[in-house]
């Protein structure tokens, strides 16, 4: 629309021009025939005669910048076709010299507000973010070598194994139970645990005890005539081994039972003696020290860690893909959550706004100066592919309105100094 209304613009200041070299052409004809019935006819046959010439001589100069004239080739015409490569050279290097400079451009890029820009484009395409990242999981989790993983997890597992100071980290993790009174419920927990122990192995309690009572049930079979008596005694046996087993398990049952009612019970002295004992070891026993950190290389250069780590990365990707695939997906959620929290850091913090606007400015900066070449080269090489009459009429739609009241400016100024001459010529006269 702006490319047509140039382009009418164009030709109505073309027509305005021709015009005003028409009416010069037809006034100096008709003052030259009538000049000597009238005599005054002089002066604006001077002008028409003298505007005429201006007229003409600017309309040879601006076509001349274009095409030749009247399609004669007549020397150092059609400059601006003729002289393609120099144009495209001053041009590119007007503009490289010009616009494309640390003064220009960089008052203008290190004071946009980059920040502003990427925490408004975030907010608005959060969604669309976190949806693009979790269709894009399968592929690349299906990228992903299960084997470099599994053995990247188990070589971090095994230099976190090593590293960490187990011992002091178990004291003072025990010392903060002991602190909190949770002690007494560990106490409370182990003597629940004996208790369920001792019930869920009663048959093999009852069997054990039975093995034990002296009864030479062995030595009687090999008497003839006590071998009546073996199925009473092993009954005998049976019995007696219930019946200890069961008051056996009572009375362990009693105790635990007391031990762990009966605030003082030897058995909590015991285990409160111990644990603080231990607790203590932990902390300062160069002894203890050493035997755990024997543990934790045990456990490190086992095929435990490798185990658990290839499992612990199947059990996350299947995790991840299946949620990925849902309709209310937390990795999805997690993203948007993600996307949300830096939008929101990047508007509301000023350290990180002010770090990020000054990172980006420079760096876009710097990136528009280097890209200064290419920018001269891509002038050079679009100028170039013009054809001559393409790059003419390119550079007419853009100047050639203002060239068009060159040559009306032309017409009037030759005419009023065609004027002037007349006039001097007549005072001269007198």
């Amino acid at each position: 629309m702006v490319q047509q209304k140039m382009k009418i613009s164009l030709t109505q200041m073309r027509a305005i021009a021709t015009g005003a070299l028409v009416v010069c052409l037809i006034g100096m004809v008709v003052c030259r025939l009538w000049e000597s019935t009238y005599p005054w006819l002089a002066w604006p046959r001077a002008f028409f005669e003298a505007g005429t010439v201006g007229a003409l001589a600017d309309w040879f100069a601006v076509v001349a910048l274009f095409r030749h004239p009247m399609g004669i080739p007549i020397p150092h015409t059609a400059i601006l076709p003729n002289n393609k490569g120099r144009v495209a050279e001053s041009l590119a290097g007007f503009i490289e010299t010009s616009f494309l400079t640390e003064e220009q451009l960089g008052p203008r890029f290190r004071n946009l507000d980059y920040a502003g820009f990427a925490s408004r484009w975030l907010k608005e395409h959060a969604d669309f973010l976190a949806a693009k990242a979790t269709g894009f999981a399968p592929k690349i989790l299906a990228g992903i070598s299960d084997d470099e993983i599994t053995a990247l997890l188990a070589e971090r597992a095994r230099s976190m194994v090593r590293s960490v100071k187990l011992a002091p980290l178990a004291g003072e993790g025990l010392s903060l139970c002991v602190q909190n009174g949770r002690d007494r419920e560990m106490y409370v927990s182990i003597l629940k645990a004996a208790e369920d122990l001792i019930l869920s192995h009663r048959e093999m309690i009852q069997t054990k005890i039975q093995e034990e009572i002296p009864i030479p049930v062995d030595v009687i079979r090999k008497w003839p005539g006590l071998k009546l008596l073996e199925p009473a005694l092993d009954q005998l046996k049976s019995h007696l081994a219930a019946t200890v087993a069961t008051r056996t398990i009572e009375k362990i049952q009693n105790v635990l039972r007391d031990a762990e009612t009966i605030p003082g019970h030897s058995l909590w002295k015991t285990f409160d003696e111990r644990l603080r004992r231990f607790i203590a070891d932990l902390n300062s026993s160069p002894e203890m020290a050493e035997k755990i950190g024997s543990m934790q290389e045990t456990l490190a250069a086992s095929s435990v860690v490798e185990d658990f780590s290839a499992k612990a990365w199947a059990e996350l990707k299947t995790f991840i893909l299946r949620d990925c695939e849902a309709a209310d997906s937390t990795v999805r959620t997690k993203l948007r959550e993600a996307v949300l929290t830096v939008a929101a850091q990047l508007e509301e913090n000023e350290t990180a706004r002010q770090e990020v606007n000054g990172f980006l400015g420079e760096q876009v900066l710097q990136s528009l100066l280097a890209a200064r070449p290419h920018a001269r080269e891509m002038i050079i090489s679009t100028i170039e592919k013009w054809e001559a009459r393409e790059m003419a009429e390119k550079l007419e739609a853009t100047v050639g309105r203002d060239l068009q009241f060159i040559r009306l400016n032309g017409t009037i100024i030759g005419g009023l100094i065609g004027v002037a001459i007349h006039a001097g010529f007549t005072l001269l006269a007198r």
